[in-house]
């Protein structure tokens, strides 16, 4: 008995420890009412020249001693060329936050486009994924179940790598709000809307020309673009009348019939430092056209409204469902 008290004290007492010199504030979250809240502060990585992981001073190896194997990190060591490639392209640190509404994502200290969710979307998505066989029903119940912890829980990992003879670039302030979002440029430069509309066979069509009247006039085979019968069989088995993938100001928003999937979340500040990032990373020579491009397009994603709606056949005595409007 003494025995297994001690195999569960020890690897709680170094957690403990490491969090304690980890300090800071715990990560934030909104959802902090109802009878569970776990928020801890930012836990940093650190990867050395040969790409070995530790955290708090503590090497992967002690680590998973001290904790009887609970706690393995030995599995992830970095490839000792990314760690090289990061060094030249003097990207530092990336660091992930996991809260109430999304997955923020940072890269030497500036946000980049990140993953926004709320519970309905996470309980939609799960059933969707058990719809088309992607999880079956038991795994779809525990991520349902799973919900709300996952929303009441704050996780700050940072992962930083060596910095050679570049000045040290300082991880972002925690003290500052993830919501906190910059006023946004609201002009549009371009709109565009395509609905696409299978037939029972899974054959699409755009305003009622479909993909086989274009094969037959332009002489080309454009069945790839079909779902096939069965594909569509399985969306009204699904009841999933239709898919709408829409562009906002606030990122690339996904709904399955009026269910608000997770999306991707930007702002014009993101989308310049996405571009920036893969500048960064991309610096030689060979990559000068796709930098140039990169640089050119990413942050005009902001100010382009698009709208792609896929349509399925309803069977029949089932109600339709609108599309959702814009927000």
């Amino acid at each position: 008995m003494k025995n297994r008290r001690l195999y569960f004290l020890v690897p709680m007492l170094l957690l403990a420890i490491v969090l304690a010199s980890c300090g800071g504030a715990p990560t934030e979250v909104t959802e902090d009412e109802g009878g569970f809240m776990l928020a801890l502060p930012r836990i940093t990585l650190e990867v050395d020249d040969e790409g070995n992981p530790s955290v708090a001073g503590i090497d992967a190896e002690t680590l998973k001693t001290l904790t009887f194997g609970q706690a393995d990190l030995t599995g992830f060591q970095v490839p000792t060329d990314y760690v090289e490639w990061f060094d030249e392209a003097d990207l530092q640190h990336i660091e992930l936050v996991h809260t109430s509404d999304g997955l923020y994502v940072f890269a030497n200290g500036k946000p980049m486009p990140h993953v926004g969710w709320s519970g309905d979307a996470l309980k939609a998505t799960s059933d969707v994924a058990e719809a088309f066989g992607v999880l079956d029903a038991r795994t779809a119940g525990l991520v349902r179940l799973l919900v709300p912890f996952v929303q009441r829980t704050g996780i700050d990992l940072a992962v930083s790598f060596p910095t050679g003879g570049s000045p040290v670039i300082e991880l972002r302030d925690p003290e500052v709000s993830l919501s906190a979002v910059p006023a946004e440029d609201e002009s549009e430069i371009m709109r565009a809307r395509v609905h696409v509309r299978y037939d029972e066979d899974g054959v699409p069509s755009v305003l009622s020309v479909s993909s086989q009247d274009v094969g037959s006039a332009l002489g080309a085979d454009l069945r790839s673009l079909e779902l096939g019968p069965d594909m569509v069989q399985t969306m009204q088995n699904a009841d999933i009348q239709h898919l709408t993938v829409r562009t906002a100001p606030q990122g690339l928003l996904v709904w399955a019939n009026d269910q608000a999937m997770p999306h991707l979340a930007w702002s014009n500040d993101n989308l310049t430092n996405g571009a920036d990032l893969y500048s960064q990373l991309y610096f030689t020579d060979e990559y000068n056209t796709a930098r140039e491009a990169v640089k050119m397009l990413l942050p005009v994603l902001d100010n382009v409204s698009a709208e792609v709606v896929l349509l399925f056949p309803t069977a029949e005595g089932i109600e339709a469902i609108p599309i959702p409007s814009s927000p």
